[in-house]
């Protein structure tokens, strides 16, 4: 047997040396693994070799994003208006308002602000819009207008407008005093009336609105038309909100108060026209003066068909009394005229030197209604000039409408305002509707009754609108139109006469279309009547953007009793991803409405070409006259508008168009 060990130190010291190798081990890891023996300290954090240019890089990163960045100021502004109105209302601060004094009749106590309530005033409904149409060759600006570059003095451009003015009317004397009242009347205590300057209304703005009827026969939205560029653009601008102290408020009532900002709001100024016509009215003078115009013509073309039918029974009555005042061939000729007339003297009455009895030309026996005594005819007499004096011209109407500077609205009972549209396009249909708005002069304050509490973050109190007439919507003149005038049935080539109004006058062309060719294209000035007028341009553009389709024979039964047919051409034309239209070749053929049209453009190319006036004479105002139509010998002009412009050459007044009923563009 083997000997037995039982040294204890014998029987662990493997043991032991394995722990110690063990300790040993972490210990190296620790300190040179873990630990990181060659670690630095940067930035307050303690990082190893490989760690050091990560840090930096996230460091660099850092500040390059915020190098990126705009600098923060941080002293900021703060305005100064509030604190500087603070003062001038109240100058004079650490008083004390507790203290009562030992007077009689004192009121013991403070008036507290938050305890007032105003009720203000509805503004009043306005009246029914008018509005007028003025195609016009506008001197547009091609600048934008400011407090140094005026509409006088900015550079234009001439350019084709049709100007639609729509025009209301307010009692803005009551207006006034229903504010007064409401803000420092009888019934306020004194202690709530508010400034002198706050309690007159001052106007705000006028919103013009229009939608379109569009070709389903509904109405588009309601959108607001802009200003004209006649118009001040930042001038007129509204704060954007109310604030707490009604400082800006205040500061905008005081600037819209000012003359020249009120009349440029509530009567904003037009275009002037380079047409030779009457100055620009205001809707209801302007439409005042074409019902005068077109009475006249009317009248006119009364005694144009009295005198035809004069006439034609003049000529009926000689030639059934012709054979019984003719000579006989025995009887010489007397007075060395033919058939025995003296001088000019009435047919079939012989004169003395013949020495037959005069013989006068037997009268139709007189009916029981001709002997009646007939009542006496009313006949015009001629205004005297005292009647003259006092009627006022339509420039002196007009004047007292102008808002000037000397004007006070307090004491206008209709104060008449309105509004231009100059984004019209030809051929559409509109709907206007318009109103007037007020500064809100306690706006932002809690001084609101129960009733009133959503105008107290209102700034401006608008009226209610008022619509023009939905079912007589206002239509904005074609001035590119075509009419199929002829056809070669050979190879159905059509001859289309494309028409333009531009600057006042009417351009024409014809063009010969075939089958998927282009109705009109854009031509050259030179020979047109714009070159011969003096109008510099280079080109006239005639495209009507429509595809001559086919041309197609078709049957058409007319007559009222006894039924004919009648055969015809028509064109068929389109534009792209439109429905085909069409219409009648020749102009035998074409409905009324067209026919009436082409010729008034007929009449206007006879007539002399209408010659622009330079900006000079468009801002003058002159007066000037034109050309009557021709009319018989035995009418003259009406009396009521000898020496005026009633009339025009070619059957059309400048800044006229004709009716747009063409089915057309």
């Amino acid at each position: 047997m083997g000997r037995i060990k039982t040294n204890l130190i014998e029987l662990f010291i493997d043991k032991a040396v394995l722990a110690v190798a063990i300790i040993a081990a972490l210990l190296i890891l620790f300190i040179f693994v873990i630990g990181s023996p060659n670690a630095i300290e940067y930035d307050g954090k303690k990082l190893a070799p490989g760690q050091i240019d990560e840090f930096i890089n996230r460091k660099a990163a850092t500040v390059q994003e915020q190098l990126k960045k705009e600098p923060q100021d941080t002293n900021s502004y703060e305005p100064k208006a509030p604190l500087y109105l603070g003062l001038i209302k109240n100058s004079i601060k650490d008083v004390n308002t507790n203290i009562n004094f030992p007077l009689p009749g004192y009121p013991t106590g403070t008036v507290i602000a938050a305890n007032r309530i105003y009720r203000l005033p509805t503004i009043e409904q306005i009246e029914n819009p008018s509005t007028a149409i003025v195609t016009m060759a506008a001197f547009v600006p091609t600048e934008e207008l400011s407090e140094t570059v005026t509409y006088d003095k900015a550079e234009t451009k001439l350019a084709d407008i049709d100007l639609v003015t729509v025009e209301s009317g307010i009692n803005a004397k009551q207006l006034y005093e229903s504010f007064r009242t409401a803000l420092a009347g009888k019934k306020i205590p004194d202690e709530w009336k508010i400034e002198e300057q706050y309690t007159r209304p001052v106007f705000a703005k006028v919103e013009l609105q229009r939608r379109t009827l569009l070709e389903d026969g509904s109405w588009s939205q309601w959108v607001e038309v802009p200003k004209i560029k006649t118009c001040h653009p930042k001038k007129t601008q509204l704060p954007a909100q109310v604030d707490e102290y009604g400082t800006q408020i205040a500061i905008a009532m005081e600037q819209f108060a000012k003359t020249e900002i009120r009349n440029e709001i509530l009567q904003p100024p037009w275009y002037d026209n380079a047409i030779p016509a009457e100055k620009w009215l205001c809707p209801l003078l302007y439409n005042e003066r074409q019902k005068k115009l077109d009475k006249e013509q009317a009248e006119l073309k009364k005694q144009q068909l009295e005198a035809e039918k004069a006439k034609r029974l003049i000529e009926k009555t000689t030639r059934t009394r012709q054979p019984a005042a003719r000579q006989t061939p025995t009887q010489p000729p007397l007075g060395g005229l033919p058939g025995g007339l003296e001088g000019g003297e009435g047919r079939g009455t012989p004169g003395p030197a013949g020495g037959q009895p005069q013989t006068q030309p037997r009268q139709p026996r007189p009916s029981p209604v001709q002997t009646r005594q007939q009542p006496p005819q009313k006949t015009k007499t001629a205004p005297t000039t005292a009647e003259k004096r006092q009627t006022p011209t339509e420039e002196q109407q007009f004047n007292e409408l102008l808002l000037t500077e000397k004007t006070n609205p307090a004491d206008l009972e209709k104060l008449v305002f309105w509004a231009h549209d100059d984004t019209t396009k030809p051929g559409e249909k509109y709907q206007y509707r318009i109103r007037i708005g007020v500064f809100n002069p306690i706006a932002g304050k809690p001084w609101f009754s129960q009733e009133q509490k959503d105008l107290q973050d209102q700034l401006v109190l608008f009226s209610n609108f008022s619509e023009t007439d939905p079912n007589k919507p206002i239509e904005i003149p074609n001035k590119l139109r075509f009419f199929a005038t002829d056809i070669r049935e050979a190879d159905k080539t059509v001859e289309v006469k494309v028409a333009r109004y531009t600057l006042g006058n009417w351009v024409t062309k014809t063009f010969s279309v075939k089958n998927g060719e282009q109705i009109g294209t854009v031509i050259n000035a030179a020979g047109t009547r714009l070159e011969k007028a003096g109008i510099q341009t280079e080109s006239i553009d005639l495209a009507t953007g429509n595809v001559m389709v086919d041309a197609r024979r078709v049957t058409e039964w007319v007559g009222a009793g006894f039924l004919r047919a009648r055969e015809f051409y028509e064109l068929l034309y389109c534009k792209t991803g439109q429905a085909i239209a069409t219409v009648p070749i020749k102009e035998r053929y074409w409905p009324e409405e067209i026919a009436k049209v082409y010729k008034e453009i007929e009449q206007a190319e006879a007539a002399e070409p209408i010659t622009l006036l330079t900006r000079d004479g468009a801002v003058s105002g002159i007066r000037r006259t034109t050309e009557t139509r021709s009319m018989p010998p035995e009418f003259g002009p009406s009396s009521e508008f000898e020496g005026r412009p009633g009339t025009y050459p070619g059957g059309m007044p400048p800044g006229r168009m004709p009716p747009t009923s063409e089915r057309d563009k």
